[in-house]
């Protein structure tokens, strides 16, 4: 610390590109080590980057807080998140409702590496020696002392964080026993504040289960949790407008990743791999099997290795849902609201109006029982598509927040339904590997608002879930930048499968680790001509 403080002392004065020479270089912080990742060339710049690494053990936590991965994976978010009071000029990424694995608080095999940002003082182009020592002598070392200190934090709270996450996970293992898709507890809270906003409703009605869904899963310590437990099979949400049925549904999208004590929906469980298919009009789709959905298309011929820079509503849902299947989904979720009406339903005039030989789209009916019986589980919101009433298995239908239910047994059949991934070719894409203008010396990995790119390549994620995050679309963005560079082919959902494991090393930016599904939907989503 006294090797930093005199060292900007010295700088005091100079011109601020002098700030450069700290870059990669190490001091020692007491228990903490700082490693400066990135300097800023100027005042104005991308503010500069550090990362502080320490033992646990230093910082005053037992070995039992931290020795699974799943108590690592806890205790990170838990003090990532006291971190609530940006300190002044510093700074960390900002939190949602989401655990999620983060490289910007990560813990690993007992140490623990924090990824902050901060402005470098300066007067002009000439750098403040001794407002930068406080920044970083003083300011950081309080801010972090705070936050990162065993006696410092609450210990109840951290306690209950790492309990409610492994009691989380304990329920989801229980899923596949149980035969079902998906659980949503009594008493949960699932509407939100508003369409933008993560925080509960206020005064919502909380969610009851119909009896005759009701069903009981165990907690580690013998505790039951009561519930809706959504059975594999189809399963039609309906309902009138308002009524609650998209509001479950949202609720069931985003249980992939768990959420924070407090959310409201945090034991609400469903299958890791669960997948929302909406439409998706101008998307990019390259070489996918949609023969299942879509027949043979006028002009455009054979529907095995479709290809297209701007799919229809329906082609585009079509693809959505093949490629989920690919990449190892085992449960769809569709909205109505959010669907092409020729993908999901085709009506007796209109089929003998127009005979099946002149119509390329099979609906969704047509086909939802062969998945079914190949182990594909569906959850759809109806209001209007009274089809899917006869196909279901079960049906919840809601009333002012409320859950009613009937369900039926439906026979198997045997199916020709057979989906594989496909094997990886990245090749096709690296001659987009290369800066995108004259002014790039190398390639440059971009995240704006869902859209990534990566050298010339783009991908366009705009249109997937709403929980997928800066973090999450900048962890997305790195994986596919090492996968098209790296990868030397193989089948697709386990090559992807094996990049998803851990998060790539990066000190300067904040990744989250992202499922398969998202991973694969970008990979797919390539456009390398934009």
């Amino acid at each position: 610390m006294r090797e930093l403080h005199q060292r900007l002392l010295k700088m005091h004065g100079k011109p601020y590109g002098v700030y450069k020479s700290l870059q990669g270089q190490y001091f020692n912080f007491g228990d903490f080590t700082i490693k400066f990742t990135h300097i800023q060339g100027d005042p104005h710049a991308q503010p500069s980057r550090a990362m502080l690494s320490a033992k646990m053990s230093s910082l005053g936590f037992s070995e039992d807080l931290h020795n699974t991965k799943e108590k690592e994976i806890a205790l990170a978010d838990f003090l990532l998140r006291q971190f609530d009071k940006t300190a002044e000029n510093i700074s960390i990424v900002k939190t949602h409702s989401q655990i999620m694995q983060r490289n910007s608080l990560f813990i690993e095999n007992g140490i623990v590496r924090v990824l902050v940002s901060f402005n470098l003082p300066g007067d002009g182009r000439r750098i403040e020696g001794e407002k930068a020592s406080e920044l970083l002598i003083g300011i950081l070392s309080d801010w972090i002392t705070t936050a990162m200190y065993w006696n410092n934090l609450n210990k109840e709270a951290c306690n209950a964080h790492i309990e409610y996450f492994i009691n989380r996970n304990f329920l989801l293992s229980q899923l596949a026993e149980k035969k079902l898709a998906a659980f949503v507890p009594n008493g949960a809270i699932l509407p939100r504040e508003s369409g933008v906003s993560e925080m509960p409703m206020q005064n919502a009605v909380p969610f009851i289960s119909p009896p005759e869904l009701l069903v009981e899963l165990n907690l580690p310590n013998g505790e039951r949790v009561a519930g809706m437990g959504i059975p594999k099979g189809i399963t039609v949400i309906a309902g009138g407008g308002f009524h609650g049925k998209s509001t479950l549904l949202h609720a069931l999208e985003e249980a992939v990743y768990p959420h924070i004590l407090g959310d409201g929906r945090e034991y609400v469980v469903i299958d890791e791999s669960a997948t929302p298919i909406k439409t998706e009009e101008g998307r990019v789709v390259n070489g996918t099997d949609i023969s299942w959905l879509v027949r043979e298309l006028p002009l455009k011929g054979n529907t095995k290795n479709f290809c297209t820079k701007n799919a229809s509503g329906a082609t585009s849902q079509a693809a959505n849902l093949l490629e989920a299947l690919e990449l190892g989904a085992s449960t769809i979720l569709i909205d109505e609201d959010a669907s092409a009406v020729n993908f999901l339903i085709r009506d007796e005039r209109m089929r003998k109006l127009i005979n099946a030989e002149s119509e390329p789209l099979i609906p969704l009916t047509d086909r939802i029982r062969e998945f079914a019986n190949k182990g594909v589980n569906f959850i759809i919101v109806s209001g209007a598509c009274g089809d899917y009433l006869s196909l279901a298995n079960t049906v919840i239908a809601f009333t002012e927040y409320k859950a009613r239910c009937f369900t039926k047994e439906l026979g198997t059949e045997s199916g020709k339904l057979k989906i594989e991934s496909r094997v990886v070719d990245t090749e096709v894409f690296q001659d987009g590997l290369k800066p995108s203008s004259a002014l790039e010396k190398s390639v440059k990995v971009k995240v704006a608002a869902g859209q990534i790119s990566i050298g010339m390549l783009r991908t366009d994620l705009r249109k997937f879930p709403t929980f997928c995050h800066q973090e999450l679309q900048r962890g997305i963005a790195e994986i596919l930048y090492n996968f098209i560079r790296e990868n030397s082919g193989g089948n697709l959902k386990d090559a992807l499968k094996s990049v998803c494991e851990k998060l790539p090393e990066n000190e300067t930016n904040d990744l989250a680790l992202p499922r398969v599904m998202e991973l694969g939907a970008a990979f797919l989503r390539i456009n390398s001509h934009c």
